[in-house]
């Protein structure tokens, strides 16, 4: 028995497929921007401001791959745009130091 060789999947054209990030590239669209890294003075962290707020701060895990964090970052947004209220992995409750960027 022979097999046909498989077919490959017609492309998508850029403008119809889905962004992987697709909370994140929303927010971008609409004027917004995200960080990851050394953002001062926090080192490893990852913000999501929407053009007006900061709506999430993130801490990056030790060795958390780059993909890690982008899936949280687009989840983060998704539950802030969605409550109304920050993501904030940053600030703890009673700490001296309070960070808003």
């Amino acid at each position: 028995m022979t097999l046909a060789p498989a077919k490959a999947p017609a492309p998508v054209a850029p403008e119809t497929a889905k962004p992987a990030y697709e909370q994140i590239d929303q927010l971008i669209a609409k004027g917004g921007q995200i960080m990851i890294g050394t953002i001062l003075p926090l080192r490893n962290a990852a913000v999501a401001h929407d053009g007006t707020q900061t709506i999430v701060m993130l801490r990056c895990k030790p060795k958390e791959p780059l993909e890690a964090i982008l899936a949280r970052v687009n989840t983060a947004v998704a539950k802030a745009q969605a409550t109304g209220q920050r993501v904030d992995e940053v600030n703890r409750p009673g700490a001296a130091h309070t960070y808003k960027i």
